[in-house]
């Protein structure tokens, strides 16, 4: 008996700039699958959000941390079109003041599968 093989798709879609993989790719495999994961957390709020907001584009900086040994900050600049797909186009390490700056502002990823994220943009 033959299973038939099923098809799945992913309903949420992301574009990365050549400069943002050039960064991603000078990291450790560990901790550049890590951002890809938790970027692939935050577009989902992202296009939940753009179905909802009246305004065409946003811009702006999100912020998340990798957990190891020694914690990694990174930043990622984004675009987020309507009716299209967001845009990350800047990945930069950051240290843990300027992580700490985005808390307050709550634009944070969070890094934690099992709880909420606190990402608001």
């Amino acid at each position: 008996m033959d299973l038939l093989q099923r098809y799945t798709r992913d309903d949420f879609y992301y574009e990365l700039e050549e400069k943002f993989l050039e960064v991603l790719e000078e990291l450790p495999v560990k901790h550049s699958a890590s951002i890809i994961v938790q970027l692939d957390r935050a577009v989902v709020k992202m296009i939940n959000k753009n179905k909802t907001q009246h305004t065409q584009t946003e811009f702006g900086t999100i912020v998340g941390v990798v957990n190891d040994n020694s914690p990694l900050y990174f930043s990622v600049n984004y675009l987020n079109y309507k009716n299209s797909y967001p845009l990350f186009y800047k990945l930069n390490i950051i240290d843990c003041d300027q992580y700490l700056d985005y808390i307050n502002l709550r634009k944070t990823i969070n890094h934690e599968p099992a709880k909420d994220t606190s990402f608001s943009v």
